[in-house]
């Protein structure tokens, strides 16, 4: 047996105990489908420090990403939808009002500013006439009218008074917004007794109370209710034909 070498100044190199990292080229393809950066990986499991978070890098993340993404779509799909609601509803609220405004304006168009005191009548004793059956002379314009007949305001304005008024019997007088009032005396019945009241209201009803022969309605017009005028002359300049 031939003796052995000295060992005297000589080291062996030990061997590692860690193996070496070997990449095969399916194993490369799995980092790279993975979406991994290939040297950095194989840096990593060279050292023994590669991990991979399976929420971080794989289908997980993807899903929550996608689970986000939905979210995040469909809570901007509904904040659009409840724009435009809140949008029609003002739209539809502004088309109601502008159509309410322009019925106000067609109904006040349409109605009548000034009507005659009564539809259905005749002339009788007119402004001026003199009769042993007055004290003087007539101050307004007889309408005769069977009793009942409904008597109307010709104009807008506000009934200042409605009673018994000697003569006159029963009367209502209704001042209107220029300071005129107007008298419908000897009626039967009053339909209104204050308040507004619009051109052809209902106020009340020819009768023959007071001193009269027979049933008709007396009209008077007293300017800043001051003394009588002609009353067929201001019906006339409203545009009535009596």
């Amino acid at each position: 047996m031939p003796p052995r070498r000295p060992t005297r100044g000589r080291h062996r190199r030990q061997k590692s105990s860690a193996a070496p990292a070997c990449f095969t080229a399916a194993t490369i393809a799995a980092f790279t489908v993975s979406g991994l950066n290939v040297p950095s990986a194989i840096g990593a499991a060279r050292d023994g420090a590669a991990r991979t978070d399976p929420i971080a890098h794989g289908p997980q993340r993807e899903n929550a990403l996608a689970a986000a993404q939905l979210r995040n779509r469909v809570a901007a799909q509904s904040a659009v939808r409840i724009s435009r609601l809140r949008t029609a509803q003002q739209e539809a609220l502004s088309a109601a009002q502008e159509a309410a405004r322009r019925a106000k304006l067609a109904a006040e168009n349409t109605r009548p500013q000034w009507v005659l005191p009564v539809e259905h009548y005749r002339l009788t004793a007119g402004f001026g006439d003199v009769s042993g059956l007055w004290s003087h002379t007539h101050t307004g314009q007889d309408f005769a009218a069977p009793s009942g007949t409904p008597v109307r305001a010709v104009g807008d304005g506000t009934i200042i008074f409605a009673s018994y008024d000697g003569a006159y019997g029963n009367k209502i007088a209704i001042q209107h917004p220029d300071g005129t009032v107007t008298w419908y005396a000897h009626l039967s019945a009053f339909l209104r007794t204050d308040g507004k009241v619009q051109a052809g209201d209902l106020i009340g009803r020819v009768g023959s109370t007071g001193n009269v022969t027979g049933p008709h309605l007396h009209f008077e017009v007293r300017p800043d209710n001051q003394g009588p005028i002609e009353p067929m002359a201001w019906l006339r300049a409203h545009e009535l034909k009596p």
